[in-house]
């Protein structure tokens, strides 16, 4: 089934020009929008182009946000070429100064290097694994504030009972070793009395049998130190119970051994299911709503620029953002200002791009408890008043490190195994869906070479498997356009095995890192010699040529990376920005200049942002390194 294309949320703003070959150019940035709405796939993202009337009213209503997307808008003015994933970080900017908290120490009011906000996520407690069964006279009564004193009636007709009876089974559960189990503690409040319980296991004459019971109460385990486990008192219902003889114990008696078999668990699977309560039934016992209480610790980090301008570089600059002039005119183009600004606003861009990605924290002491020892940023005129703690915003690769979702293929750079991949696209498509959405694609990013691997393992695996073309359950050369530049390419599989389909981007960013390394000087006989960098130093591989080319396809497996990123989870937030212009010379306070009647101004624009990387849900992504060139799947290695 094709995807759908990408959408338009409104047409950019096309500034006429006199040059025919500069008509059309965009002069704002695009906005590049994946959300749930969106199946959480930049393959069917909405891209906007901003207009000018929407910017100056961008402007009006969040001036910190206006100022981030007006330096890019600049730099795309003066020819820096729209990157997309540039374009996708900037697009997630969110104001979060209302977080900014101040604390007061010594007198002084500092603000804090960091926010905190609760994380999102779902608990999810629907299924269990049983670890013993027996009989047993487990007493459940009273064990929890909503559960009768006297216990629960032994059946129907029968008198209030306070421990378990004949045919009730107590069974041992945790929480198993599911990818899918959330990590809760005191499972014990999941088994109300009166709901039901459905568990699939062998019983002891070697059949597999699925069998239903009704909860009678549940107490806390705790003979096995931090699992989370419980003793569950369960009693048999379904077809098989008789019912008829007025208690549940007489109609136990009646079942032959074997049947009694099937209603003696020791191991297997429970999975909760829902009560059966009459409205004319008391029944006030509350389900678990269990929460994430986890706090999200964000840093902050500011980070300046430059830029020296002049009177005619400011004027075009103004009337470019009005939309009235093409930013290729030739009072842009040949302006040396704006060549150099062009440079340095593109250096900006890539450098902020990788520091979205990359960074890490600054030190050790970059934890709530001990961030007064970061580095102090003081007022000029007293050093011993402190205004603020630096600290270093933690890129997207940090933080989900952090949440052990960085995997490597192996140690030494083994091949990208696409079976496993696949298995962790499910849990993925799990994950993405417990909000309610949809997930039909789920998109990876890497090196363009690696995207090439996938393809050919892909083709071979397509026909291996089905005896199918690879056209039938791929297609091949996708791109993401708007009003006529590419912003992405990828390809596009079918997973019949997961129900989903999964998109393989290649960004220049991924190629650049690969490249570093790329370009050795071979020997006469096949090894690597020595090679002189750029900035004079030299790299050896030490060892013969056998180990020169293990250690040279080492270092280009540590550059090699598969990103599984849900776009709609990341956010850039904008804690503040700052713009102050600075002119030079001052004639009326410079001795050097008091007796000149004219001088060569120099204005410079100093600007900063306040910002940080936001990833709410950790179990929404996955980053795979550190692999070789070959790709395989099942026994398929390309």
């Amino acid at each position: 089934m094709p995807l759908d294309t990408p959408t338009a949320g409104s047409p950019s703003t096309l500034i006429p020009g006199s040059n025919s070959l500069q008509s059309g150019y965009d002069a704002l940035p695009r906005i590049v929008s994946v959300d749930d709405s969106t199946g959480c796939t930049l393959t069917k993202a909405h891209i906007k182009g901003l207009t000018p009337r929407e910017f100056e009213d961008l402007s009006n209503k969040e001036t910190d946000l206006a100022r981030v997307i007006a330096s890019a808008a600049e730099a795309k003015m003066l020819g820096v070429e729209e990157r997309g994933l540039t374009a996708l970080l900037t697009s997630s900017v969110q104001n979060i100064k209302p977080l900014i908290n101040k604390v007061n120490v010594a007198e002084q009011s500092i603000i804090l290097p960091y926010i905190q906000r609760r994380q999102r996520s779902v608990i999810n407690a629907n299924y269990f694994a049983i670890s013993e069964g027996g009989t047993g006279t487990a007493n459940y009564a009273g064990s929890h504030p909503s559960w009768p004193a006297s216990g629960l009636a032994a059946g129907t007709g029968g008198s209030p009972s306070s421990s378990a009876q004949s045919g009730d089974w107590v069974v041992t559960v945790n929480l198993g070793g599911s990818d899918w189990a959330s990590p809760i503690s005191d499972i014990e409040r999941y088994f109300l009395p009166g709901s039901y319980v459905v568990i699939n296991h062998w019983s002891s004459a070697g059949a597999a049998v699925e069998v239903q019971f009704m909860v009678m109460g549940a107490i806390p385990n705790t003979s096995v130190t931090g699992v989370s486990q419980a003793d569950v008192t369960l009693r048999p219902t379904g077809k098989d119970i008789p019912g008829i003889a007025g208690t549940f114990a007489s109609d136990w008696a009646a079942l032959s051994a074997g049947m009694k078999a099937k209603y003696e668990p020791a191991t297997g699977v429970l999975q909760t299911v829902a009560n059966n309560i009459n409205d004319y039934e008391a029944w006030c016992r509350n389900q678990p709503t269990d929460l994430s209480v986890r706090l999200l610790v964000n840093w902050l980090q500011t980070t300046r620029e430059s830029r020296e301008v002049n009177e005619e570089y400011k004027d075009t600059l103004a009337a470019i953002m009005s939309g009235k002039v093409n930013p290729y005119l030739r009072s842009m183009v040949y302006q040396p200002l704006a060549e150099q600004n062009k440079l340095a606003s593109k250096l900006s861009q890539d450098q902020w791009t990788r520091g979205v990605w990359f960074n890490q924290a600054l030190n050790n002491q970059q934890t709530p408890e001990t961030y007064m020892k970061l580095p102090g940023v003081h007022d000029p005129e007293d050093t011993n008043c402190t205004l603020e703690y630096k600290a270093q915003a933690l890129g997207i690769k940090s933080l989900l490190r952090e949440a052990n979702r960085v995997t490597q293929a192996g140690t030494a750079g083994d091949a990208l195994d696409l079976d496993k991949l696949m298995s962790d696209l499910y849990y993925l498509k799990r994950n993405r869906e417990q909000d309610g959405t949809t997930v039909s694609v789920i998109d990876c990013m890497t090196d363009r070479m690696t995207s090439v691997k996938i393809f050919e393992a892909f083709n071979k695996y397509y026909k291996d498997r089905y005896g199918w073309e690879v056209h039938r359950n791929a297609q091949i050369g996708q791109t993401i356009e708007h009003n006529g530049i590419i912003l992405f390419n990828y390809n596009v599989y079918d997973l019949p095995d997961i129900g989903c389909q999964l998109a393989v981007f290649h960004d220049p960013m991924f190629d650049d890192l690969l490249n570093v390394g790329a370009k050795f000087n071979l020997t006469a006989d096949g090894g690597y010699d020595a090679q002189t960098l750029e900035d004079g130093t030299t790299q050896v591989f030490a060892g013969d040529n056998a180990t020169a080319d293990s250690d040279f396809n080492r270092f280009k497996a540590t550059s090699r990376t598969l990103w599984l990123i849900d776009w709609s989870d990341v956010k850039i937030g904008v804690a503040g920005t700052n713009s102050v212009t600075r002119s030079q010379p001052h004639p009326e306070v410079d001795r050097l200049y008091s007796c000149r009647m004219d001088s060569v101004k120099r204005t410079f624009n100093l600007r900063s942002t306040k910002w940080t990387t936001m990833v709410d849900r950790p179990h929404r992504h996955l980053i795979i390194e550190n692999f070789n060139d070959q790709v395989k799947i099942g026994n398929i290695t390309v």
